[in-house]
């Protein structure tokens, strides 16, 4: 097992997931490894932040929301939207951990660049897809970087923007038949979040930064 593949595993973990003998061989690749050693160590304490901070209780009617969606979907065509619903808040959290867990990171970007040219080709070969890099340099939104992530158990790509003193992550991954839709902002624990899907790509900016700014971001996209 290389190294990135180690980090994923590992990143995997903290949010709970299984990994199995995924997670068992980044094990192994860790004790003989001190860079990822010092990475694993690292986790563990994103982990302990992570639960809490970006980690919150499923609201009480959760399970009952999914089950009766489940019984609906053979009866009634709108119980996959309610199951859609449930899905989403897993997926919001998912993101708004990704989110604090770069920010407990020395640096949330694995290639520093603000030119667009050099961001887009760095994720040749690291992601399955060519995402769209956008320079907002002239609208105030400064182009940091990007990195790989891991979101819902897949590699996702991560543009990092800079307004004033906040950090926002632009996730993106492609959207997998999903028609384009409009944006739909929520809040939560002090972070603003926005997600929409456009061109075949399912994309979510999060940050601390306030809603409406958020919201001017989004739309240059």
């Amino acid at each position: 097992m290389q190294c990135r593949d180690a980090e994923e595993a590992l990143s995997a973990a903290i949010g709970g997931e299984d990994a199995g003998e995924r997670h068992r061989a980044a094990t192994e690749h860790v004790t003989g490894c001190p860079r990822c050693m010092a990475l694993a160590n690292e986790y563990r304490r994103i982990g302990e932040s992570l639960r809490a901070v970006a980690y919150a209780s499923a609201p009480a009617s959760l399970d009952e929301r999914i089950r009766a969606a489940i019984a609906a979907e053979g009866r009634s065509p709108h119980g996959r939207w309610q199951l859609a619903d449930a899905r989403s808040w897993v997926l919001q959290r998912d993101v708004l951990a990704a989110h604090v867990r770069s920010l407990l990171q020395d640096a949330p970007i694995q290639i520093a660049s603000s030119e667009r040219h050099v961001v887009r080709p760095w994720f040749n070969g690291r992601v399955e897809f060519a995402p769209a890099v956008k320079d907002l340099a002239a609208k105030n939104f400064a182009l940091l970087g990007g990195r790989v992530d891991w979101i819902d158990g897949r590699r996702v790509a991560a543009l990092v923007y800079k307004r004033r003193l906040h950090i926002i992550n632009v996730f993106l991954w492609p959207s997998e038949g999903q028609a384009d839709g409009a944006p739909h902002a929520t809040g939560f624990k002090g972070y603003n979040a926005i997600s929409w899907t456009a061109g075949g790509m399912t994309h979510w900016a999060v940050s601390d930064l306030n809603a409406k700014e958020l919201a001017e971001l989004q739309a240059m996209f």
